[in-house]
């Protein structure tokens, strides 16, 4: 509502008879205002400037601050006022991966996005006044009224609109006052979690200068150098380890020549131990290139340079280092072999002869490919290699080692960083007031690199992998009454995304239930997925399967059942 182009129409000074009566409005308003809050937000014997804006609001203010406004004749505290006291209006509360739609782009606030506490929304009715915020941020960041009624979600469900949005950090009525924000977590392009100290006050605090999310690209060294050097060391160990699984696992004399950054991105990363991540520039190898370059020093090895892209061509399967952990990994198949046995010891052996088992487990990774501008803040290989994928860490490390490269990096101001002239051309537009040299702060510019990185998303399933481009599409199974409660029928679309064969799925399925299935395109042009339809209510059982038998997370499942009642 009040966008970047909302202005000052015209404005003038509370008499003491209105003030008085404006004071009796907002007790009577905001019960959680008594006469001594109020005096903090609108001091007696202070001069209160109303200012009539382009879009018919009217704006309260004191002490050259906006403290409240007036809507349709209902008045709302500004995100100035509610950092001062945070629980002054009923709250819905999103996630902070939501809050772009809203402090960016100005949206209003959807059901589907709202967080439900275990205690519940609370009880509030369509047209009452609401903030929102996120949970692990005590200060909200914006106002509206609600679009519906806390019983009337209770019924139909989290759809369609929550709550309608009237003003938010940062728009034009946050401008007209001192441009604060509660805590680091504000920034202009998303609300992040406060930090634990932030988190425990509810008061306003001061603006501070912060890492996000442990964004540090500080120059000083940590005191505790004999950590520093034994975190080096387990990581040196990771990749060396995930190197020679990869070797064995992943690469085949007739995959031979492989491109170096494809065999790091493709085969290492992979191999990587559940629950643990890569990050070479961590180890006291830095880059892809040394590490090759060292096992082919050892004799593990042999690479090759063409046109300019290094290739690995040839793996020494003789070496003694590739055979004591070739022992490894059988090893490894033994012990995982004898539990899953143990396991199963005790259901009987005609069960044991027909049962199949299931331990099959698929992943999800999100992974990003740097834009062409963009690729020098990754480093050589990347440069060299388009196709080279990260993950968020991996990016955020990216940009720490860069800053370091390039001695961007601010002494004593952990955090902060100048900007040079590709991070200025490629993040910043001409209107934003920087120049090279600026200083920023890292966390901005860390997520600016994310906006413009394109996303991907690695499929891994029993050893096999698929990589394509943008999010995973979820698997939807649906469900619904065809004849007044006669005949039912189950769809599931997207089975696609994991690699999985429609006509297959349907065949298992209907033999395992006993049911028919049908299998059909998509509709639409630009439609290549197949839908799989079967006979019956079959929305609880098949969602079972998706989660026990083919290794699919409930997070990737969306149910719909349109059951008519």
């Amino acid at each position: 509502m009040f966008k970047r182009n909302v202005t000052v129409s015209g404005s003038h000074q509370l008499s003491g008879k209105d003030g008085k009566k404006l004071r009796k409005e907002l007790e009577d308003a905001f019960p959680v205002l008594d006469k001594h809050a109020l005096k903090s937000v609108l001091p007696s014997k202070t001069e209160v400037l109303v200012s009539k804006m382009s879009n018919k609001c009217f704006v309260y203010s004191c002490l050259g601050q906006p403290i409240f406004f007036e809507h349709e004749g209902t008045l709302y505290p500004t995100v100035y006022t509610l950092w001062k006291f945070p629980r002054l209006l009923p709250a819905l509360q999103t996630h902070s991966e939501v809050s772009p739609a809203i402090v960016a782009r100005g949206a209003d606030l959807m059901l589907p996005g709202v967080i439900v506490p275990q205690e519940g929304l609370g009880v509030f009715e369509e047209g009452d006044r609401m903030a929102i915020g996120i949970p692990e941020n005590p200060q909200p960041f914006a106002v509206g009224c609600a679009q519906t009624g806390s019983e009337q979600i209770k019924e139909t469900g989290l759809k369609g609109r929550g709550v309608k949005l009237l003003h938010h950090y940062p728009d034009a009525l946050w401008a007209m006052g001192d441009k604060s924000a509660p805590n680091a977590g504000f920034k202009p392009s998303r609300i992040f979690p406060a930090t634990e100290a932030e988190a425990g006050s509810d008061g306003a605090g001061e603006a501070v200068a912060a890492d996000v999310e442990g964004l540090d690209i500080s120059d000083e060294k940590p005191e505790a150098c004999g950590e520093a050097k034994t975190a080096g060391a387990s990581m040196d160990e990771l990749v060396d380890s995930c190197f020679l699984r990869a070797l064995h696992l992943r690469v085949k004399d007739a995959d031979l020549p492989m491109d170096c950054g494809a065999f790091y991105s493709g085969c290492m990363l992979p191999c990587r131990p559940k629950g643990t991540e890569i990050d070479i520039k961590q180890s006291t190898y830095k880059k892809v290139s040394k590490l090759m370059k060292k096992m082919e020093k050892r004799g593990l090895v042999a690479c090759k340079q063409t046109k300019k892209e290094d290739k690995l061509v040839k793996v020494n399967r003789d070496h003694e280092v590739y055979k004591l952990f070739e022992r490894e990994l059988e090893a490894e198949a033994e012990a995982e072999a004898g539990a899953a046995e143990a396991g199963a010891h005790g259901e009987g052996e005609a069960a044991a002869a027909d049962a199949t088992p299931s331990g099959k487990q698929i992943e999800v990774h999100e992974c990003f490919r740097a834009v062409s501008n963009l690729r020098p803040v990754f480093g050589e290989e990347c440069v060299r290699n388009k196709e080279m994928l990260f993950s968020r860490d991996e990016c955020r490390a990216a940009l720490v080692a860069y800053g370091r490269r390039e001695n961007l990096v601010v002494e004593g101001k952990a955090g902060r960083m100048n900007l040079d002239k590709l991070l200025k051309s490629g993040l910043y537009g001409k209107k934003e007031g920087v120049e090279v040299g600026t200083e920023v702060d890292a966390s901005d510019v860390f997520e600016r690199i994310m906006s413009k990185m394109q996303r991907y998303h690695r499929v891994v399933c029993d050893g096999a992998e698929v990589v394509k481009k943008g999010r995973i599409k979820n698997i939807l199974v649906s469900a619904e009454d065809r004849h007044a409660g006669r005949k039912y029928v189950t769809k599931v679309t997207q089975l696609e995304s994991f690699s999985i064969d429609p006509a297959e799925f349907g065949n298992t399925l209907q033999r395992k239930y006993k049911c028919s299935s049908t299998v059909q395109k998509l509709p639409g042009k630009n439609e290549t997925g197949k839908e799989v339809s079967f006979q019956g209510n079959l929305l609880d059982e098949i969602c079972a399967y998706l989660e026990h038998d083919c290794g699919i997370h409930p997070k990737f499942v969306e149910r719909q059942s349109r059951m008519k009642r």
